[in-house]
């Protein structure tokens, strides 16, 4: 829901603030003393969750004195416009926007109208589009390929078992072996990556009870290693109309790739939030679920960061690369997509799956 915060100054304003209201751009009005006469929901997703919102003055920007810009515009009307500006929000999260400052009359008053679009939102719309495109193009370009792969795959496994049969000379057998291992594993990738996906059956469920079940399987892996899950669960989240069991096994992929980062003595933290007015690929959603995988292991390099969910991608020696490839598949599959972040040596995977009933 929008916030008008100075309801004396509305005049015939509020006639346009449903239109703004669904607005990807974040929209702030002010009186020329710089007080707020409205808000969107975009401009108070944008500046944080503060209650009452704090005084734009307050705004702290990297090199530059907003302030200074806003006393220019309420002299002149000269409009300007801004590009990668930089700050922090009043939850002290970063943000980089494009800020177009402007002014207009309504009657004989005069309104000050701050426009900001984030280049970082539209820069994440632009690599889950792509992930999507590549999921899809990945998919269809296995299953062309599996059928012509499997049939001399399977001649070599039966050449092979027909000479390990035969061989009397272990020195040699030993190769045999190699073969029909390293064929069996490559079968099984192939199939992996090629079969469909098990169909969708879908259900009202309770995000936090799938939590809550995929942590206990992981019980006896993080009590011998001493790994603690620590859960951080918004208990207003609504029910989702989602596949149980594609969303287990996706958070079975993401769990374990965490826990496979941490030596011992670590931490992962599950946290659920809701999340209005998001985008995922080309879609605007009025609400979405937000799953954050949190864990403090070895971090992923950053160069891997932008193919992390492609086929046969992996940091670790004896991995095949499908987990995550698989559990971002599954989420798409479910109109979500899968986010990946890390810094620091804390890495942050993000189910984000939107709401719907139906």
């Amino acid at each position: 829901m929008s916030t008008i915060l100075n309801n004396d100054n509305k005049h015939d304003l509020s006639s346009s603030y449903e239109i703004l209201d669904n607005l990807r751009t974040a929209i702030l009005i002010l009186d020329t003393d710089f007080n707020y006469v409205y808000t969107n929901i975009s401009a108070i997703d944008l500046l944080g969750s503060a209650t009452p919102i704090k005084e734009i003055s307050e705004l702290r920007c990297e090199n530059i004195s907003l302030s200074t810009y806003l006393n220019n515009i309420r002299k002149d009307s000269q409009s300007v416009m801004l590009r990668d500006l930089k700050f922090k929000n009043f939850d002290r999260i970063e943000k980089i926007v494009d800020c177009n400052i402007s002014s207009y009359y309504s009657g004989e008053i005069k309104y000050i109208l701050l426009e900001l679009n984030e280049t970082g939102r539209l820069y994440n719309i632009s690599l889950d589009q792509n992930l999507i495109d590549q999921q899809k193009a990945t998919r269809e370009m296995v299953k062309g390929l599996s059928h012509e792969i499997k049939n001399p795959l399977g001649g070599i496994m039966g050449a092979a078992q027909l000479l390990d049969r035969t061989l009397t000379d272990q020195s040699q057998a030993k190769f045999t072996k190699i073969i029909r291992k390293e064929s069996e594993r490559l079968l099984k990738l192939i199939n992996a990556m090629s079969s469909p996906l098990p169909s969708i059956d879908k259900d009202m469920i309770n995000i936090h009870e799938i939590t809550e079940h995929v942590t206990e399987l992981f019980k006896y892996d993080v009590d011998n290693l001493g790994v603690n899950f620590i859960k951080d669960y918004d208990p207003s989240i609504p029910q989702l109309y989602l596949d149980k069991n594609q969303i287990i096994q996706a958070l079975i992929n993401i769990i374990r790739n965490a826990i496979q980062a941490i030596n011992s003595d670590g931490k992962i933290i599950i946290k659920t939030r809701p999340v209005l007015k998001y985008t995922i690929g080309d879609t605007r959603h009025d609400l979405v679920v937000k799953i954050d995988v949190i864990d403090n292991g070895i971090g992923i390099p950053e160069k891997k960061l932008k193919e992390i969910f492609y086929p046969m991608v992996t940091t670790k020696n004896d991995g095949m690369g499908l987990g995550l490839t698989i559990a971002q598949s599954i989420i798409i599959q479910n109109k979500g997509i899968i986010e990946c972040k890390s810094k620091n040596n804390e890495t942050v995977f993000s189910i984000i799956i939107p709401w719907c009933t139906e």
